[in-house]
C-alpha cells in the first residue's frame, strides 16, 4: 500500500507480500480496508504508547513539545517512516472507521495545542493560531517519511535535533 497507495493494491499483492494466499489471508482479515484500519490504529497504538504516555510526566511546555518531536520521529525511525505515508488514505475506510483514527489523530494534536497554549500564557509563544501552527509541526515530522532514507549521508539524530529545532524556533519568540 506505501508503494501503489490503497487504490492500486490488491488483496493478491498484500497476500504474496506477507508470503499467504489470498485465502490465507482473508481467514485474518475481512477486507482491504480491514487491513488499512489495522495498520492505522497500530500505528497510533504505538504513538499514544511511544509519545502521549511519555510526556504526560513532563511539565515544562516547551521540554514537554520538544519531547513529543523527538519521540515522534524516534518511533518513525525504529518502527517504519511507512506508517507516516498510509495515514491519509484513512479516506478509504468506512465512515465509523474513519472517524476513530481521525478522533486519535485529534487527540495528538491536542496535546501539542496544550503545550503551545501554555508556552502562550508564559509569553513564549509568536502570535501564531495554536491549531495551525500544531498541523504544521505534525506536518514536519511525518513529512520526513516523504523523503528521508539512510543513504541521504543525514544521521538519524541530525535529524530529529534540527526537526526540534526548526519547529521550535519557528513558534517560540
Amino acid at each position: 500500500m506505501v508503494e501503489k497507495g490503497y487504490g492500486g493494491t490488491s488483496i493478491s499483492d498484500i497476500a504474496k507480500a506477507v508470503g499467504m494466499t489470498k485465502a490465507g489471508l482473508y481467514h485474518h482479515i475481512t477486507s482491504k480496508q480491514d487491513i488499512l484500519f489495522q495498520i492505522l490504529i497500530h500505528a497510533m497504538d504505538g504513538v499514544e504508547r511511544d509519545v502521549i504516555e511519555p510526556v504526560k510526566q513532563v511539565e515544562d511546555p516547551e521540554e514537554r513539545l520538544r519531547k513529543i518531536i523527538r519521540l515522534h520521529l524516534r518511533r518513525l525511525f525504529e518502527n517504519g517512516l511507512e506508517f507516516a505515508l498510509l495515514f491519509p488514505e484513512r479516506r478509504h475506510l468506512e465512515p465509523a472507521q474513519q472517524e476513530a483514527v481521525v478522533q486519535r489523530g485529534k487527540n495528538y494534536l491536542g496535546l501539542i495545542c496544550v503545550a503551545m497554549r501554555e508556552l502562550a500564557d508564559q509569553g513564549k509563544l509568536q502570535d501564531l493560531d495554536i491549531n495551525i501552527a500544531a498541523v504544521h509541526i505534525l506536518q514536519t515530522i511525518t513529512g520526513i517519511a516523504r523523503w528521508y532514507t539512510k543513504d541521504t549521508g543525514i544521521s538519524e539524530d541530525h535529524l530529529v535535533e534540527q526537526t526540534v529545532n526548526f519547529n521550535m524556533s519557528a513558534i517560540l519568540k
